[in-house]
């Protein structure tokens, strides 16, 4: 699995290009996913994404398929597991930024596997989705809502700090915002760069995809999940740890829901695909 490639535009818009491949299971795949404001006037999310699933031995194209819905699950799939796998022992009060879609798929696993933990959850406002995102989760009765005015309201006092926002133009807060023992998990990378300069420890899914971080060098200890999940290096070390995780995302995931939702489609949806079949020349 090469590095996730990007091109930046302007107004903070961008292409991203994962390819990946599974020997294994003779699959490949490249997915394209990309931010753009829409245009006036034009209805559509900011977010769009396709992806094009390859007979790995042949090269033969199979599916051209929409790449959101995946990206989106496993996105808040993963970001959930992070802030689990780091927070410390008895975290309470969760802040989030940004309550669009990929933090409803982050709290829809993160609330699930909660059920049993008194939660105070802070929503910073935003466009409403603070009033959308309580009446989604109501009849969690473990968990107590309330609403912020200010990201350092948001982030001040909480044990477990979640952003999906899409764009940033700044940090979010200061360095004195974030409490001893804190664990920040920016869906999108972005808003925390000040956190990269005195957070304890960074973890992250693949070292190679935040290389280029402008602060990359500067991490105290970075330590790749996979590493943690497989027992070669310890996670949280002490409940006052600043922690901080940046996952990139792995196209091998995203491959490997793509092969599961073919599986269960079977031939419904299928088109005949006119490839060329003769050699020919110019």
């Amino acid at each position: 699995m090469p590095v996730k490639t990007r091109m930046n535009q302007e107004n903070g818009n961008y292409y991203a290009i994962m390819p990946c491949m599974n020997a294994i299971h003779n699959t490949a795949m490249v997915k394209m996913i990309g931010r753009h404001l829409p245009k006036h006037g034009e209805k559509r999310p900011a977010m769009l994404s396709d992806l094009l699933f390859y007979e790995a031995d042949t090269g033969v194209l199979q599916a051209v398929m929409d790449g959101e819905y995946i990206t989106t699950l496993r996105t808040g799939a993963s970001a959930a597991h992070s802030a689990l796998l780091y927070a410390k022992k008895n975290f309470k009060t969760i802040g989030l930024i940004g309550l669009g879609n990929n933090m409803t798929a982050c709290m829809d696993v993160f609330f699930e596997r909660t059920r049993d933990r008194q939660l105070t959850v802070k929503l910073y406002r935003h466009h409403d989705q603070e009033t959308r995102f309580i009446e989604r989760y109501k009849d969690y009765k473990n968990v107590i809502f309330e609403c912020c005015d200010s990201y350092k309201a948001t982030v001040k006092g909480s044990d477990i700090i979640i952003s999906a926002v899409t764009r940033a133009e700044s940090d979010f807060c200061n360095d004195e915002s974030y409490d001893e023992g804190c664990t920040v998990v920016p869906i999108m990378t972005l808003g925390f760069q000040n956190c990269d300069l005195f957070f304890d420890h960074v973890f992250t899914d693949e070292m190679d995809q935040i290389r280029g971080f402008k602060y990359f060098d500067s991490f105290k200890t970075l330590t790749n999940t996979t590493d943690v999940l497989l027992g070669r290096e310890p996670g949280r070390q002490s409940d006052k740890e600043r922690i901080l995780v940046y996952n990139y995302g792995l196209a091998i995931q995203d491959l490997y829901f793509a092969e599961q939702v073919l599986r269960l489609a079977g031939s419904e949806g299928s088109v005949d695909y006119n490839y060329c079949k003769d050699k020919f020349f110019m």
